[in-house]
């Protein structure tokens, strides 16, 4: 190594990795930065007095410790107190404090060093050195060959060694982890797979980590400052539920498209800019003259006013002409075509990076909403839940499906309220509760307050909404190749066949875009306490 190249590798490259050693070490930043100046001092020194030097980070650490050691027999004379891991020790004349440091230094180092080491090599190490197996009994207890276990301990030794000699650097979620939060399109599995399994913070970070490049254990442990064995547990879960997958190579990347939650935000500001007011415009205009036939008795079972109904036609045709988009320009994987998963469910990941946590600036109203989601079974209800009106998704989802497949059988005709059966009371109690359906006064009659129509009904208004597809279809092209410009460099080849599962996401939010332009227009009914959970909720008798 050149003289001249030392001074710069040593401010660039160097300094960063010193000056955390002496903070590790000494806790103060005063004296990690009078210490870090020794240091760098002493490898100058060196390196002008004309020590030879092949590898400059291997040479760095054994002066960074030489170093430390004497500032502490330094710290020695002034007090008599040494400060070891926060704990303060009382040194008598007749001890030896450096040996002890060392030892005690060193002891550590070798164990930060076996947490490292990939499982058979550690295991083997393990037994060899502390357990006092010999090779033939390893090899019995481990079923592998003599050779094979000969080969293990070797190897362990070398990394050992290049470990205990090298300044080894943590990655930036070993002090700052980030946030996964994880949904999913399809069904999800028999214990609410995938969510359930990114809800560790370790396993969110190993998904993080390994997202846009495969990394061995040995990097994740690196990248998380979590010793091997609890890295190798959560990469095992991960691979073994499907939202990692192994390399040839014997690396680990994760299997689905993330994208922050920033993003998401940005992905919803740029459709309304590029947009608004004129998709709005177009979806408004078209429903006003649809209006005779959307309200007969056929289509408006409750005999709600336009402005009432409008909460959910708006809904229902945009989303209608999205999905149409997204069917027509194959831009998300369908359900027939998603892979089967080890624990029975059927589903396409999506994840979304949460780390940068609360944005700088506020949410827009338009912003605040929850949808589309989905229930089946017999029926099909669809939601768009938005919390400037007053509401959430919870209640959806927090009704058992039971209930809607109940108020389906006594709108078609096949359960009559007057002849149910005790579970059915119950489930039609909850319906009330959730003001499905509305008490008439003192009566004992019940008042629909959802939307519904029949299957026949409903293929009928789907051939409507078809009609209005071309009028929609050039805004919606639009969103879309904005949205699939912006991040498709970004996501990894080899999981873009998935990704219009989660970018497509984006195109839902022109429903509550259109929803709060109108009520801001004052075209839409006002909520109230009775209405206000079920303003935009679609239900059919029949599953699409």
């Amino acid at each position: 190594m050149e003289k001249k190249d030392v001074p710069g590798l040593l401010a660039n490259e160097l300094l960063p990795k010193i000056h955390g050693f002496c903070r590790l070490k000494l806790g103060s930043d005063d004296e990690a930065e009078d210490l870090a100046q020794d240091i760098c001092v002493e490898v100058l020194r060196s390196v002008y007095k004309g020590t030879e030097i092949v590898n400059l980070p291997a040479f760095v650490w054994k002066v960074s410790n030489r170093q430390y050691y004497n500032w502490l027999r330094k710290k020695k004379r002034r007090s008599g107190t040494v400060s070891i891991d926060a704990a303060e020790f009382w040194l008598s004349a007749e001890d030896d404090v450096e040996e002890k440091i060392i030892l005690e230094e060193q002891i550590a180092l070798l164990r930060r060093e076996l947490a490292h080491l990939t499982q058979m090599w550690r295991e083997a190490t393990v037994l060899y050195y502390f357990d006092g197996l010999s090779v033939d009994e390893i090899s019995k207890k481990l079923g592998r060959s003599q050779g094979t276990v000969k080969w293990w301990l070797h190897q362990a030794r070398e990394e050992l060694r290049k470990g205990l000699n090298i300044m080894r650097e943590y990655g930036e979620k070993s002090y700052r982890p980030g946030r996964l939060t994880m949904s999913c399109q399809g069904n999800p599995g028999a214990d609410g797979e995938p969510m359930r399994c990114s809800e560790r913070r370790i396993a969110q970070n190993v998904l993080l980590a390994a997202y846009r490049k495969s990394l061995s254990i040995e990097e994740l442990c690196a990248e998380l400052g979590v010793s091997a064995p609890y890295i190798e547990d959560e990469v095992d879960y991960l691979t073994q539920n499907e939202l990692m997958k192994k390399d040839p190579k014997g690396r680990f990347r994760t299997d689905f498209v993330i994208l922050s939650d920033h993003d998401a935000y940005e992905e919803c500001r740029q459709t309304r800019q590029t947009l608004f007011p004129a998709f709005y415009e177009r979806v408004i205009t078209w429903l006003d003259g649809k209006q005779g036939i959307l309200s007969t008795p056929r289509f408006n079972r409750p005999g709600w006013a336009w402005e009432r109904l409008l909460w959910v036609y708006i809904h229902a045709a945009v989303q209608s002409c999205v999905e149409r988009f997204k069917r027509a320009h194959n831009i998300r994987v369908d359900f027939s075509k998603m892979p089967y998963r080890p624990n029975g469910g059927r589903w396409i990941a999506l994840g979304f990076d949460n780390s940068k946590g609360e944005r700088d600036e506020p949410e827009e109203d338009w912003m605040a909403y929850d949808g589309p989601v989905h229930k089946g079974g017999g029926f099909f209800a669809e939601g768009f839940f938005h919390s400037w009106s007053g509401t959430s998704s919870t209640p959806f989802f927090s009704i058992p499906t039971e209930v809607f497949a109940l108020s389906t059988d006594l709108l078609e005709g096949r359960k009559r309220l007057d002849c149910l059966t005790e579970e059915d009371k119950y489930l039609f109690s909850l319906a009330v509760e959730n003001k499905l359906w509305l008490r008439q006064g003192e009566r004992s009659d019940f008042a629909l307050n959802f939307y519904f129509i029949d299957f026949a009904a409903d293929t009928e208004l789907a051939g409507i909404f078809k009609e209005f597809y071309p009028t929609l279809e050039p805004l919606i092209s639009e969103a879309w190749n904005g949205i699939r410009k912006r991040h498709e460099a970004g996501i990894p080849s080899d999981l873009q066949w998935q990704m219009g599962n989660l970018l497509s996401n984006g195109l839902n939010s022109l429903v509550p875009m259109c929803l709060y332009d109108a009520y801001h227009e004052g075209r839409l009914s006002e909520p109230d306490d009775n209405n206000r959970t079920w303003l935009s909720l679609f239900v059919t008798g029949g599953e699409r």
